[in-house]
């Protein structure tokens, strides 16, 4: 059997909307071989069908490639499901990995993006899943999104707070508006180029000023309990800042600091149970063995 491992990742870091991703040191594992039907192992009962998009991505894959195998998996799964970690972007990948190496590695590293990003439907969380680290992506058209890997400074430290309640993809999607004003695209346009820039550098500063998001946090955050209060905890406690992971509701906080021991106490007697789990870079990526 093969084992695939892709990490957690979190997408638009504020400002970059659809655009900027880190890979993080949780993973989600597959083990994977030919088999003479379909069987899933391990995994919650819900996912456990056709539906899964694991499944689905290998059998997309396998489209591409031009031929199909049933697939034995067994899943491994410590990314949490519909929290903003790229759970989806995950299972996606793998199952593209999975076609790729089960057919004599029929597909390149850029094939397998390519694939990976439009079943997902964007690639800020395909792309550092993929690749690892730091990306800023985009995506072209349907089929065609590019990458770039970029700089990320090492005295970042990262935190994730995951919460007990789930927010629905398609819900965050939709509570955003169809328009904008001008003066708020600018905004979002100068200060993804300044977040960027500032976690290349290290520059705290930098990243205070330019990660109040006018595009999708202001109306993500209504969707996400103890927004503000947890935001004033973190912020006060670390002097970094705080940002909605993906479409959340899992929050990312970016600072110079840990977050001491009291305002993790102060975390836990919110009423939604937050997780505080302090995470490292995961620059590998995704990874195979066997």
């Amino acid at each position: 059997m093969y084992t695939i491992k892709t990490p957690a990742t979190s997408a638009n870091l504020g400002a970059g909307f659809d655009t900027l991703g880190i890979a993080f040191n949780l993973y989600n594992s597959f083990q994977v071989e030919k088999s003479t039907e379909i069987k899933l192992e391990n995994i919650d009962e819900a996912y456990n069908n056709e539906d899964n998009l694991f499944l689905q991505a290998y059998k997309i894959a396998c489209q591409k490639i031009g031929t199909y195998t049933p697939i034995h998996v067994i899943f491994d799964t410590q990314i949490p499901i519909s929290r903003g970690l790229g759970s989806s972007a995950s299972f996606i990948t793998a199952g593209v990995i999975a076609a790729s190496i089960l057919h004599d590695e029929a597909l390149s590293e850029e094939q397998i993006f390519q694939i990976a990003a439009s079943i997902e439907g964007h690639p800020d969380n395909v792309a550092p899943c993929l690749h690892g680290g730091y990306c800023s992506s985009m995506k072209l058209d349907d089929t065609t999104s590019i990458i770039k890997s970029l700089t990320l400074d090492s005295s970042w430290k990262f935190t994730a707070l995951i919460p007990e309640f789930t927010v629905n993809t398609n819900q965050a999607r939709n509570i955003l508006p169809n328009t904008y004003q001008r003066s708020d695209v600018a905004h979002n346009i100068a200060s993804a180029i300044l977040t960027s820039q500032a976690l290349q550098e290290g520059n705290l500063r930098l990243l205070k000023v330019s990660s109040n998001d006018r595009i999708h946090e202001p109306y993500r955050k209504t969707l996400i309990h103890d927004f503000d209060t947890l935001k004033n905890i973190v912020t006060n406690d670390t002097s970094g800042v705080l940002l909605i992971s993906g479409s959340g509701p899992t929050c990312l906080c970016i600072a110079k600091n840990e977050l001491s021991p009291a305002a993790i106490q102060q975390i836990a007697r919110l009423p939604h149970k937050w997780n505080v789990l302090p995470l490292q870079v995961a620059n590998a990526g995704s990874e195979i063995r066997g």
